[in-house]
């Protein structure tokens, strides 16, 4: 029968697991404050701009780096070869201009197509009398408006 059905059977188990793992941290920390207990595991300390006063932490000074001022400006000075370019501004400064108009233009340019269309109307209703007449007044409104 799986101990997930008996919950209790679960719990004692998990809680003999934690006891051991509590026991062991003890038993760890014990050793480490008796004298060390050789669990080197832990961070080692580095000093770079300290000097320390006791003699056992002098041991962990790094030596000091010795950088003369020619090899900083050979550095500063050599070509460095970065290709990452960033744009961070955008390529068309009011693109976000016409993106909010867009929407404004479609509905004038709607409108502007359709007068046009009533104004060839009027000009050929108006222009009946000559059959000629009328078409050069359509040709010429067309390209008036291909233009436009």
């Amino acid at each position: 029968i799986p101990s997930t059905f008996f919950p209790a059977a679960n719990m004692e188990d998990e809680a003999k697991a934690r006891a051991e793992r509590l026991a062991a941290m003890k038993e760890r920390a014990k050793r480490a404050r008796e004298g060390g207990g050789g669990d080197d595991s832990g961070p080692k300390i580095k000093f770079r701009n300290y000097q320390p006063k006791t003699e056992d932490l002098k041991e962990a000074v790094l030596p000091a780096v010795k950088v003369t001022t020619e090899e900083e400006v050979a550095k500063l000075a050599a070509p460095q070869s970065v290709d990452v370019q960033l744009d961070v501004a955008p390529k068309k400064a009011n693109w976000d201009l016409k993106r909010d108009i867009a929407k404004k233009l479609e509905k004038l340019e709607r409108r502007t197509q359709q007068a046009i269309v009533e104004m060839i109307k009027e000009k050929v209703a108006e222009g009946k009398e000559g059959e000629e007449e009328s078409g050069k007044m359509l040709a010429a409104a067309v390209s008036s408006q291909g233009g436009a």
